[in-house]
Parts: structure tokens; sequence; C-alpha cells
């Protein structure tokens, strides 16, 4: 049965080290077609838990490689491989991200065989428009690695996910065509020592000069969760994502 609209489960919502929340990650779903975007290193189980059916995700994408985005490729792989997974993973990433993510599977299948009995299929972002039923493009941010923005567009329906890193001219051109996005906003202001990752008021900017989208935040510092909670208060275009949650868009 095909549909007509988005669908975002939300996995997990916090920063690295957040021992509340687990690490950032979303699934977005369109005609029956899952793509998980990032996995960090408390987020398989989550996948798990979520998605029993081994062939149920089709590809992933990850931003960037630190380990509250990437960790969780191996276990969830493993889990996968002995559910007996058949159907082939896709995997959206940068050239370079491709080589640590293939040293990982490589240390993380060590003693359990030779190759995957699932095929992988690698897909470098710059030869990417569409995965699936999806339109993509991507653009970078501004971050200590590597990491780029997603958007995904289907139906005429746009969902962005900014993945780390500070808005940059190319990310917010991108955002212009999602319906939501999904910010990380670490800080409440801007931090020089943190100058790597977006804030709140750059968010509530971006919202005022985008009013047709909403900006759901995420990876939000720990000691910070309080504050940007009370500012955001009860606004209806930006406001911070739940857990657990699941967001059609229409």
């Amino acid at each position: 049965m095909t549909s007509d609209h988005l669908r975002i489960d939300v996995l997990g919502v916090g920063e690295a080290f957040d021992p509340n929340y687990a690490n950032s990650s979303v699934v977005v779903t369109a005609d029956e077609y899952r793509l998980l975007i990032d996995c960090g290193a408390t987020v398989s189980g989550l996948v798990m838990g979520k998605y029993p059916d081994p062939d149920a995700i089709d590809a992933i994408y990850f931003t960037h490689m630190h380990p509250d985005h990437v960790f969780g490729l191996v276990p969830v792989m493993l889990n996968w491989r002995d559910d007996g997974r058949s159907k082939p993973l896709h995997i959206l990433c940068t050239p370079q991200l491709r080589s640590h993510l293939e040293k990982l599977m490589e240390l993380g299948f060590t003693g359990l065989g030779s190759a995957w009995p699932f095929e992988v299929i690698w897909h470098a972002l710059a030869d990417t428009t569409s995965i699936g039923p999806f339109e993509c493009r991507f653009a970078r941010s501004d971050h200590s690695v590597q990491n780029h923005a997603i958007l995904l567009r289907f139906a005429e329906k746009g969902f962005a996910y900014s993945g780390d890193g500070n808005v940059t001219a190319e990310t917010a051109a991108l955002f212009t065509r999602a319906d939501l996005v999904f910010q990380e906003t670490y800080l409440t202001k801007h931090d020089p020592q943190h100058s790597a990752h977006c804030d709140l008021e750059t968010v509530m900017q971006l919202a005022s000069d985008m009013p047709g989208a909403r900006f759901w935040l995420y990876h939000i510092k720990r000691d910070a969760r309080a504050e940007i909670s009370r500012i955001v208060g009860h606004n209806d275009q930006v406001r911070i994502a739940v857990p657990g949650e699941v967001i059609e868009i229409r």
C-alpha cells in the first residue's frame, strides 16, 4: 500500500554523553521504505526493539564520524545477521566516512566469519540524488569533522536533519525546502568554545526567516535542556524533540 506522506519515528534525541537520553537518531519512512539517520553508541537497542524484523530498515544515512552517531552500526548489523536479514543494506555517507565505517565493521566482525551474509551497498553523497522513494540533497555544516545535513523530499513534502554543527549558508538554503527541520541545538547562546555546535539564538533566527517551516531541537547539552525548554515554552514553530514520538508530514 502506497502513501503520500512522510513519517518520522524519533528514536533518540540526546547529545553524546547524556545519561537520560539516547543518542540522536530518527527513522524516516515513505512508501514503506525506511531510512535510519545516524546510529550512535546508545541507539542500537532502540532500533532492535522498535524494528524486530531484520529486513525492516532499508538504508542508513550517517551525518558524520563521531561515536554518538556511528558506534551502533556494528551491533545492529550483527543482530540482523543473527536474525536472518536477507535484503541488501544501503549506506549513505562520504567516502572518508565509508573508510572509517568499514574499519569498524571489520573489527566488529572479528572471529564471527569472513563476510556479512547480506549485501552492503555504499552510496557516496556526491553521487546520490535519491534513495528508495526519497529525493535527497546534502549540505555541509560547520563542525569539528565533516558533517552533512540531509534533506529528504517525497510527494512534495520535505524533512531535514542537521546532524551536528553550526548553521552555514548551505544548510540554511537546504532547510528552505523542508516542512520540518531537526536541528542540533547544543547551547542556549553562542559560545566560542563550542563554535562547532548550533545554539538556540541561531535557530530562532532561522525560524523567523522561514515562517513556513517547523524546527524540532535535539542533541541539547545536558545542562542547557531546562533553560532551552523554558525559553521555547509553547512555541508552535520551535520545540524540543521527544524520544518515541511519531511525526507525520502530510
